[in-house]
């Protein structure tokens, strides 16, 4: 099923998507996004860049993928997904120190079937991260957020977006996605 699904899917690199979202930052919208996405897409862009100017690779997930069987990254997303846009500095920084792991991003919206494949009690939460080897074997799955992203929204969980938003923004700047790392390594040994 994944095989199939994956051979339907539409993927973009690391450095495409950028330039994605750079143009519907531009443009103040884009293909798939109105007008009431533009803000969140810029915020999260800032984090983004944030975050890829102030972090650092843990040693250990450094070692872990290094000796990993892991031949594609996949991260299944959308341009406005705040909880994403972190984990842009982290595939660029997997890219950097294994260059043989291809790191692929598959629109959510644009990729159903495959989508169907990676939900959350049911429901299309994102992002979605997926390591397969060459064989196109699932080595391990991650996602939507971290355990200590999710503490996070615990009480503020019936807040509206913008405080969720701020909580999220404010945990990451201070994390710089060293609880994902951390988690990610228990899943790449």
């Amino acid at each position: 099923m994944l095989e199939e699904a994956l051979s339907k899917a539409s993927s973009h690199s690391v450095e495409f998507f950028d330039i994605i979202i750079e143009s519907i930052i531009r443009a103040q919208s884009g293909i798939h996004y109105g007008h009431d996405y533009h803000p969140y897409i810029v915020k999260n862009h800032k984090l983004e860049k944030f975050i890829q100017a102030n972090f650092s690779l843990n040693k250990k997930l450094f070692n872990a993928i290094q000796k990993s069987k892991i031949h594609s990254l996949h991260l299944i997303t959308e341009a406005w997904c705040l909880d994403a846009c972190i984990l842009l500095p982290l595939l660029r920084g997997i890219q950097i120190i294994k260059p043989d792991i291809e790191i692929k991003i598959h629109q959510r919206d644009e990729n159903e079937e495959l989508m169907s494949l990676f939900l959350t009690n049911g429901s299309k939460s994102i992002p979605i991260v997926f390591g397969l080897n060459k064989k196109q074997k699932e080595l391990f799955r991650w996602g939507p957020r971290s355990k200590k992203a999710s503490k996070i929204l615990e009480p503020v969980k019936e807040e509206k977006y913008d405080v969720k938003s701020k909580a999220l923004s404010n945990f990451y700047k201070t994390d710089l996605t060293a609880s994902i790392q951390l988690e990610w390594i228990d899943l790449i040994k």
